[in-house]
C-alpha cells in the first residue's frame, strides 16, 4: 500500500493541472505588493529629503559667512586708495607736489581756500623726515591734504583729512610691497605710505 502511494505522487506532480491567476487577482497583487514597499520606502525618503534641506541650509550659512569674510574692510579699502594715489604721485614730479617748499609757513597756508580744513604740518626733522611739499588729492570718497616727505632717499606721502573718531594709535599695514601706516589725531585721520621699511616709516607718526 505504501509502494502505491509513493508510485503515485510523482503521477499527480505529472498529470496536475495549473490554473494561472486572473489578471484582475495579479493585478490587485502587484498593486498592494508596490503600496507596501512605497510605505517601506516613505520614512527613508522623508529623511533624505530632511538631510538634503539641512545640508543646504547649512551651505547657505557658510556661503553668506565667506562671503562676510571676503568683504575688505573699511582700513582695507583706504590703504588701497592711498598706496593708488602713492603710485600715481611718482609717475612724474609734476605729479608729485602743487606746491614745492620745505617751509611748513609756505605749505600750510597754501591749503588754506582749497580744503575745507586746515592740515597740520609739523616740523619732523627730528623723526628724520623733511618736508618736500604739499597737493591736493583724492582719497576715501573725498579732497584730502597730501604732505609729502622725504626721508633716507625715499618719498612718503602723507593723506590728512578730519575725523569725528578719537585719537589712536599707530597700526601699520604693508600692501602691494608699500609700507603703510595710519592713525588718529586732534581731530584729523592720517595715513603715510612709503616704499621704505615699516620701521623706518613708523617715526613719521611720533
Amino acid at each position: 500500500m505504501a509502494r502505491e502511494d509513493s508510485a503515485a505522487e510523482p503521477m499527480v506532480a505529472r498529470d496536475a493541472t495549473y490554473h494561472r491567476a486572473p489578471d484582475a487577482l495579479r493585478r490587485r497583487v502587484h498593486a498592494s505588493l508596490a503600496k507596501a514597499a512605497g510605505e517601506e520606502r516613505a520614512p527613508v525618503s522623508r529623511r533624505t529629503l530632511g538631510f538634503v534641506a539641512a545640508f543646504a541650509a547649512a551651505a547657505l550659512v557658510t556661503w553668506n559667512v565667506s562671503l562676510m569674510r571676503l568683504e575688505p574692510s573699511r582700513d582695507d579699502l583706504v590703504a588701497r586708495d592711498v598706496v593708488n594715489a602713492h603710485v600715481r604721485s611718482l609717475m612724474g614730479e609734476r605729479h608729485l607736489n602743487d606746491v614745492d617748499s620745505s617751509d611748513m609757513h609756505t605749505v600750510k597756508p597754501w591749503f588754506s581756500g582749497k580744503l575745507d580744513f586746515a592740515p597740520p604740518v609739523p616740523d619732523r626733522a627730528q623723526a628724520g623726515f623733511t618736508l618736500s611739499g604739499g597737493r591736493l588729492d583724492y582719497v576715501n570718497g573725498r579732497a584730502v591734504a597730501a604732505l609729502i616727505w622725504r626721508g633716507r632717499q625715499h618719498v612718503v606721502n602723507e593723506f590728512v583729512w578730519p575725523t569725528s573718531a578719537p585719537d589712536s594709535t599707530p597700526a601699520t599695514l604693508a600692501r602691494q610691497g608699500y609700507a603703510v601706516i595710519h592713525w588718529t589725531r586732534g581731530g584729523m585721520e592720517h595715513w603715510a605710505v612709503s616704499d621704505m621699511s615699516p620701521a623706518l616709516l613708523a617715526p613719521l607718526s611720533d
